[in-house]
């Protein structure tokens, strides 16, 4: 999946720089009388040389506002170390989410209060990063009001170590986890119109496909309680709600990568930091989930297996069914 996502990005980033340096004809150049003060400040007049002659090229500067980023992980930072005093001096539950995940929908606000005009893109990938952590830090704050704990993190909260473990994770998890987005709100490019639709598309596919998920098993628990989950998106995938994770979050990056490629780097690396760096968002969060799913990182397998063993099908489903991503449900013979 990496080498996809680097592909499209290369892909959609080689066809924009490259229509940055069509030369510009002598006719246009004798109409225009041709002089630095012609273009915005935001282009650089270099000189192209083919076959001896000397004609202008236009090439458009990205600029990069770094004040931007830092104030998104201070909103980060903010509501997570909230979130630690509330649990070290109440020992609660309830907030957890609804801090953690929803420190994504508030930092997704930033651009629209730096009282510069924001572009489409950003406003687009804004509107995306607050519609997911509204959606999900609602979803688990009501599902938290009904159960009041979650068991899987009872012993890690049972202290005051474990609680700051907790935050200080949660609190990196939003700033890796983000990083398509913030970074993307820095850059002044408009983006590939094509790498914004199919960002947009891929977002789309996977809020739903999360949404549906959540749905599902939060329906099946109601009418089954005390049975594992394995119908709908549940039996294609032990963790659907993952996938759809990845699929937001590389929808993200896919719509701002274009635009935090820097045209005035002399050297690829200085050119694609920025696309490096937004690209360890969606291969973090699949190394996390994964870990998760696989009981790495986290005792939900643990927590499970001492659940479920006992249910007819349980260990038939671990065993066949993929952790994350689904297998195809036309292909699969029961």
């Amino acid at each position: 999946i990496s080498h996809c996502i680097i592909f499209i990005v290369l892909v959609s980033a080689s066809c924009s720089r490259a229509s940055a340096f069509m030369p510009v004809s002598d006719g246009a150049v004798s109409r225009l009388r041709l002089n630095k003060t012609s273009f915005p400040k935001t282009m650089k007049i270099t000189n192209n040389i083919r076959g001896g002659n000397i004609s202008p090229t236009a090439r458009p500067a990205a600029l990069f506002d770094n004040g931007l980023f830092w104030q998104t992980q201070t909103v980060f930072v903010g509501l997570n170390s909230l979130g630690l005093l509330i649990s070290l001096s109440t020992g609660s539950h309830l907030h957890l989410d609804l801090l953690g995940t929803g420190a994504f929908a508030a930092a997704a606000t930033v651009p629209f209060f730096s009282g510069s005009p924001v572009l489409l893109r950003v406003k687009l990938s804004s509107i995306a990063v607050f519609t997911w952590g509204l959606k999900l830090a609602g979803f688990l704050f009501l599902r938290v009001l009904k159960v009041k704990k979650d068991a899987r993190l009872t012993d890690t909260l049972s202290s005051g170590s474990g609680a700051t473990m907790f935050w200080v994770i949660s609190a990196l998890w939003g700033v890796i986890c983000s990083l398509p987005f913030t970074l993307g709100a820095t850059s002044s490019a408009p983006g590939n119109p094509t790498s914004i639709k199919v960002g947009a598309a891929m977002y789309f596919v996977g809020l739903i496909t999360e949404s549906v998920a959540d749905y599902q098993k939060w329906a099946f628990k109601q009418s089954n309680p005390g049975h594992f989950c394995n119908v709908g998106l549940w039996s294609m995938s032990q963790h659907p709600n993952f996938f759809g994770n990845l699929l937001i979050w590389t929808g993200i990056f896919i719509m701002n990568a274009d635009s935090l490629v820097d045209p005035e780097a002399t050297t690829f690396f200085a050119a694609y930091k920025r696309v490096g760096l937004a690209l360890i968002s969606p291969l973090f969060m699949y190394a996390w989930f994964y870990g998760q799913a696989s009981g790495v990182v986290s005792n939900t397998v643990q927590l499970f297996q001492e659940r479920y063993s006992k249910q007819p099908g349980y260990q038939n489903y671990v065993d066949n069914v993929p952790l994350i991503f689904p297998r195809n449900p036309f292909t699969h013979k029961s």
